[in-house]
């Protein structure tokens, strides 16, 4: 895969394009004559705190990116059966008394036989707990949550009357985390495989080192998808650079 040189203000147009599509974006659709007061607004984010288990870290390993981390979490098969579509998430602690951490799952899922979960991690001070962990280091998870993404646009149940003919990813960072998931789930990506559709993946990043997962790109390519770097930075090795 030859890669060509795609300018910095292509990842503005990006987060643009995340920006419009933000809850923050949508609430400011209200229009001028709604008022919301800031009491509705706390009862409308109002959270319930979901039911956490035990759980621990199998692995912890650096990631290509250099900057993140990539951490297996073993748990039980209650919790690791609820995970169903690419795009959910859970919530991770070090302890009950400690604030849980919202994290994609980055694994596909019914990819991992062995009840494990994996996640990229960017390393901050708030993730340190999980990012410097040994090996059998206790944690508290929750089930896996939210709908994931709608694949139907991309089902391969009937690809024929499906509209979407080309299938474009943008992500930054740790962001292509879930779209691992979808590229590693047999039935996500059936269909951009059998259907003459395209896939593309717009990877934001500031230089090519920043990019999570770069062993994993000739088998996403094989499975139908073109990787486009979009680099904040540039770098000798980008016109010629192939995975």
């Amino acid at each position: 895969l030859r890669i060509g040189r795609v300018m910095a203000k292509s990842l503005s147009l990006v987060a643009a394009l995340v920006l419009v599509a933000s809850p923050a974006a949508t609430a400011l659709a209200v229009g001028p004559r709604t008022r919301i007061s800031p009491r509705q607004v706390a009862v409308r984010m109002a959270w319930a705190e979901p039911e956490f288990s035990s759980a621990k870290v199998k692995e912890v390993k650096k990631s290509s990116s250099g900057r993140a981390c990539e951490v297996i979490i073993e748990a039980s098969d209650d919790l690791i059966s609820a995970y169903t579509k690419p795009g959910q998430f859970v919530q991770l602690r070090p302890s009950s008394d400690v604030k849980a951490g919202f994290f994609a799952i980055a694994s596909a899922p019914r990819s991992t036989p062995d009840g494990t979960l994996e996640f990229l991690i960017k390393e901050t001070e708030s993730t340190e707990w999980l990012t410097g962990a040994s090996p059998g280091a206790a944690a508290e998870m929750c089930a896996p949550m939210g709908k994931g993404f709608d694949l139907s646009a991309i089902s391969a149940e009937n690809p024929d009357a499906s509209p979407c003919k080309n299938v474009a990813f943008c992500v930054a960072g740790t962001g292509v985390a879930p779209i691992r998931a979808i590229f590693e789930s047999e039935e996500a990506m059936a269909a951009v495989k059998g259907s003459g559709r395209t896939a593309q993946l717009f990877y934001g990043a500031q230089d090519l080192d920043d990019l999570a997962f770069r062993e994993r790109f000739e088998c996403w390519e094989q499975s139908g998808v073109q990787i486009v770097p979009v680099l904040s930075r540039a770098s000798d090795s980008f016109d010629d650079l192939a995975f």
